[in-house]
């Protein structure tokens, strides 16, 4: 587990020093964001590698585990991700990291102990729950996009952050220079630094596994279109499933949630910075079509790929397509489940809206810039 530490100390470096006139500038509220974050990490870090270390201790045979065809559900930010990932997810032999196993416990021993505190919690009355609850709902408040909560299955890209790369650090710190080449993983991250993220990343994922009694692994995470030839090096049997949606709505959707990201962390002087355009439109033309351009070329049950409108016009059955082309059983448990979540879907009606013209932006712009992946006959590998 070694963390970027030199890009650690750019973020820092640029933070503090050329941040004038970026959306991360550096007011007090900024400033008392940033020293939380640069002081807390140390620790961070520090109490995940004595955990893990207390894991190879008190689990020998963790170092067997094996991770079998995981599933990686891809795609530009706001494509339905998060959707299909929860409804994969509710197939009891299926396992995805729920956010408090992300941020607060992926080690084994550090779950284990949670669930302990938990069950004498619940002997005692209970009062940890109602703690949550509000911190959940104070966590909803602020994510305003989909249901978020310290229990809910999340992006698992977000565990890269303990080893502080990740395309992901966008969020916290506004400032392109420091992400640029994440958007380009495959091609622009150096190979070094690509050895220890997927080792480390497979390592959590291992622990993971191995405390959910070796269940099928589903992961999700939009970062991680930029990185499908990394992780299919890693994991040669793993299936990917490339959600994609009109750039229509994925753009100003993505714009929104960064700008929101900023708002939150600090102080931009405007409502939609022109870092959150310009980053975001270079991101979602390299990964709608260079996914799809590589893992075309997979075998046909290893790769998927899935229009947004299907999903929602229909989960179960754009479900069941995938279950099929995977060649994976479905049991009458988990169809029951399907039919039940595709019931409740027709009542869904996003309340998101966006404008444009403050975004700097305009349909004509994003359908010139952005070209959505053309589905062609599926041509495997021999």
């Amino acid at each position: 587990m070694i963390p970027n530490i030199k890009l650690f100390f750019k973020t820092i470096y640029v933070s503090f020093f050329k941040s004038k006139g970026t959306p991360g500038r550096l007011t007090p509220k900024r400033f008392f964001v940033l020293l939380f974050i640069f002081l807390f990490y140390p620790f961070w870090q520090f109490s995940i590698r004595f955990a893990y270390g207390l894991d190879n201790l008190f689990f020998p045979h963790l170092k067997d585990q094996d991770i079998q065809q995981p599933i990686f559900i891809i795609g530009n930010f706001r494509s339905g991700t998060t959707l299909l990932h929860r409804l994969l997810a509710k197939d009891e032999r299926t396992t995805g990291m729920h956010s408090w196993e992300i941020y607060i416990a992926p080690s084994v021993i550090q779950r284990k102990f949670i669930h302990w505190v938990m069950k004498v919690n619940r002997l005692i009355g209970n009062p940890i729950d109602h703690l949550l609850k509000a911190f959940d709902k104070a966590l909803q408040e602020y994510s305003y996009m989909h249901p978020t909560g310290l229990k809910e299955i999340e992006e698992d890209g977000q565990v890269m952050l303990h080893i502080w790369s990740s395309y992901n650090l966008f969020a916290f710190f506004p400032f392109p220079e420091l992400i640029h080449n994440y958007i380009y993983y495959d091609d622009q991250i150096p190979e070094d630094q690509k050895k220890n993220d997927m080792a480390y990343y497979r390592e959590v994922l291992k622990r993971h596994v191995y405390a959910n009694g070796g269940k099928r692994y589903i992961s999700k995470s939009p970062t991680f279109s930029a990185k499908v030839r990394t992780l299919h090096q890693q994991f040669p049997d793993a299936k990917f499933i490339n959600l994609v949606r009109s750039p229509r709505n994925v753009i100003p959707s993505s714009v929104s949630m960064y700008s929101n990201h900023w708002r939150t962390y600090g102080d931009p002087e405007e409502e939609y910075p022109k870092p959150a355009s310009k980053v975001i439109m270079e991101q979602a033309r390299h990964w709608y079509i260079y996914p799809h351009r590589y893992l075309k070329n997979l075998p046909e049950n290893q790769y998927m790929l899935v229009q947004y409108d299907d999903l929602t016009a229909d989960p179960e059955g754009t479900i069941t397509k995938i279950y099929h082309q995977f060649e994976i059983e479905m049991t009458p448990e988990y169809r029951e489940i399907l039919h039940a979540e595709s019931e409740l879907s027709k009542f869904y009606k996003s309340s998101h809206s966006y404008s444009l013209g403050k975004m700097g932006l305009s349909d004509k712009q994003i359908d010139k810039e952005v070209k959505m992946p053309v589905v062609r006959q599926h041509v495997p590998l021999k």
